[in-house]
């Protein structure tokens, strides 16, 4: 098969939609919690990437994701030594804070999927 046949297969099996362009994967980061505050996050977050928080504190946390629009995502209840992952759900400012202890508090920008 031709170089140019080849390319004409592609590019027609791609605007038919057989063929799927490789969506950019998600990205995942690890956060701890030491006593009474998080690792500062210092990576782009992203819409799709998945954030595992590990509890190196000595005292059980409880942390949750507030979105812009409201919605929650709670971890529940994190003894030390556990851990707990989440996956990014919403674009726009989010929240991540402690229900035991509301000192815990970390605000973050989450970004559209890449592209």
């Amino acid at each position: 098969m031709s170089a140019l046949r080849a390319v004409l297969i592609a590019v027609a099996a791609i605007s038919m939609g057989l063929i799927m362009p490789r969506a950019a994967s998600a990205t995942e980061h690890t956060i701890a919690i030491t006593h009474m505050e998080l690792d500062e996050i210092d990576a782009e977050l992203r819409v799709g990437d998945v954030i595992t928080f590990v509890n190196k504190a000595d005292m059980a946390h409880n942390l949750y994701i507030t979105y812009a629009d409201g919605s929650v995502d709670n971890l529940d209840t994190q003894t030390p030594g556990m851990t707990r992952t989440v996956t990014l759900r919403l674009a726009g400012p989010a929240v991540i804070k402690c229900w035991i202890h509301p000192i815990i508090r970390t605000d973050v920008e989450i970004l559209d999927k890449a592209e």
